[in-house]
């Protein structure tokens, strides 16, 4: 039976079927650390949650401290440790939900990771979805949109890395323009990628780290999104535990061949250079987050894009405005034009009836404009923080419900 096997054993088989993956088990007299990776759980609140019901569980009496760290693809993103009296007490609901984080310890500068062997290590990721995406304001049509699937791999051979291909399929695609790109298009000249049915989104490699006192690092280089191929770099930390985000980033770029997937375009050589400030006011008590993106963007106009995003339950609705000296662009298109957007991000969960990290995201925004435009990431270090920052944790404490 599974009594017989060792605690270790026991625990790695539990979380594995429970939706973890990269665990680690140490365990120290009195002390237990857990360390794994959440697939499954919308909420980091109920993925530690589920971890502390099955160590509870399973380990036995003379456990009095239980510490577990929480990863993405093997970066340590907290420590929350707890003691088992206050457990039982929380199970017993002598203690709420708020009580028990209270009592408990959340540490966000953690970086090392038990020295142990790791059960059930992800290096392999691949996965579809559908995708919509639209073409707007071109004199041809309002509104043009394809859709299909989006498609990815991805292999993790060490800590932080990512080796990714993302090959896209629109079998439904009306997108096209009657009127030419504007005078050195950055962004307005996408039709040219867009009216294509097959297309290689991503072809790269992303490394990212963690250091102390919550300094994020992360280099990616390849063919980073449809249109640019090159280099991208970013720097990210937070303060007042989490409230508020600070970071610089860039990259250098060159425009990808809109006929051939592996070739950079031979019409365009220039290489295109980004650099920003960025920053997060985090405003957990409404679901709230304020960014601003400051510096220069890929036409080569300054100043700032601002953003406000709203979560609700899980659905993230996002709007944009951008401000930007556009007084050296050639095109007159371009001259006094403010980009703008809504982005709207929709978990699966809401559908499916069970749990799940996925979501899926609808841009709104015209493409016909060159002003305060950027690569598109794959992930920035803000969103690879998330809501892993104390003040969310304890905003998302109604989903530890143990007795749910």
């Amino acid at each position: 039976t599974d009594k017989d096997y060792p605690l270790e054993t026991r625990l790695v088989n539990a979380l594995f079927a429970s939706g973890f993956s990269n665990i680690q088990i140490k365990i120290n007299v009195n002390d237990i650390w857990v360390e794994a990776q959440d697939n499954r759980y919308f909420y980091v609140t109920k993925a530690v949650d589920v971890i502390l019901k099955i160590v509870n569980d399973i380990s036995p009496q003379h456990i009095d401290n239980i510490h577990i760290i929480m990863n993405s693809n093997g970066i340590p993103l907290f420590k929350f440790s707890t003691i088992r009296a206050d457990i039982i007490d929380w199970r017993s609901e002598k203690l709420t939900n708020d009580e028990i984080i209270y009592l408990s310890k959340f540490d966000p500068t953690f970086t090392e990771s038990p020295s142990t062997r790791i059960f059930h290590q992800d290096f392999f990721d691949y996965g579809l979805k559908p995708s919509l995406e639209n073409y707007l304001n071109d004199p041809s049509g309002f509104f043009k949109y394809r859709f299909g699937l989006a498609i990815w791999g991805s292999y993790h051979p060490w800590k932080g890395s990512t080796f990714l291909a993302q090959p896209d399929w629109y079998p439904i695609n009306n997108i096209s323009t009657s009127t030419p790109p504007l005078i050195d298009p950055v962004r307005s000249d996408i039709v040219l990628y867009k009216e294509k049915n097959l297309s290689l989104s991503r072809l790269m490699f992303d490394q990212v780290y963690k250091a102390s006192h919550e300094l994020y690092g992360r280099l990616s280089a390849g063919y980073l999104e449809v249109q640019y191929a090159g280099l991208y770099g970013e720097v990210a930390t937070s303060f007042m535990a989490g409230r508020v985000m600070l970071g610089v980033g860039g990259s250098a770029v060159r425009k990808r061949d809109p006929d051939n997937a592996f070739k950079l375009s031979d019409d365009f050589t220039q290489i295109y250079k980004t650099a920003f400030l960025n920053s997060r006011l985090n405003i957990p008590e409404y679901d709230v987050a304020l960014d601003v993106k400051a510096g220069r963007f890929l036409a080569g106009d300054k100043g700032a894009k601002f953003t406000i995003s709203k979560f609700i339950n899980g659905v993230t609705i996002s709007a944009w405005y951008s401000l930007t000296d556009t007084s050296d662009l050639k095109d007159p298109s371009n001259r006094g034009y403010h980009d703008k957007g809504i982005l709207v991000t929709i978990p699966i969960r809401l559908f499916r009836g069970t749990d799940s990290k996925t979501s899926y995201s609808y841009v709104l925004t015209p493409w016909t404009r060159d002003v305060a435009q950027d690569v598109n990431q794959y992930e920035s270090l803000f969103d690879f923080i998330g809501r892993n920052i104390k003040k969310f944790f304890d905003k998302d404490s109604k989903w530890m419900n143990w007795n749910r």
